[in-house]
């Protein structure tokens, strides 16, 4: 793919199980997806009465998207995945670990995450609104932290 294709596609984000048994392509991207990479601290007071702050260590990235699922095929879309097809998929995994990829010229994640929340609502054209939230998780038997 050219530098030009490659802008003009955005970002691209996909999920997966299973060790990708089974993966999904979010069909539509907005540009405005939701990042929070957070950093622990710890405040206390000392016996001057002077606040200090000691910096931890970086906490669990979140990562929210809202956008829509198409209910139909929709030309300037290109090939989806159809919203029934992508609610089956968050709703018989949400209680699994999953892989988030995230690949644009800026930013680039691959790490294991679960689902922290997924609402969704048919709009009045059949397509279907969302907000999924994800966190992400590190396996308690020694994972290590994905980029």
């Amino acid at each position: 793919m050219s530098i030009a294709n490659y802008i003009r596609a955005g970002m691209e984000i996909y999920f997966s199980v299973d060790n990708n048994k089974e993966i999904l392509r979010i069909p539509y991207v907005p540009p405005d997806v939701t990042f929070v990479s957070p950093l622990e601290y710890e405040l206390f007071e000392n016996s001057k009465g002077e606040y200090l702050s000691l910096i931890g260590e970086e906490g669990l990235r979140q990562l929210t998207l809202e956008s829509w699922f198409p209910s139909r095929l929709y030309r300037w879309l290109g090939t989806a995945t159809l919203a029934p097809i992508c609610i089956d998929f968050f709703k018989r995994n949400r209680t699994k670990t999953m892989r988030v990829v995230v690949v644009s010229l800026s930013i680039q994640v691959n790490m294991l995450c679960k689902i922290t929340d997924f609402t969704y609502r048919k709009k009045n054209n059949g397509d279907i609104s969302y907000t999924l939230s994800i966190e992400e998780y590190i396996d308690p038997r020694g994972g290590k932290r994905g980029t």
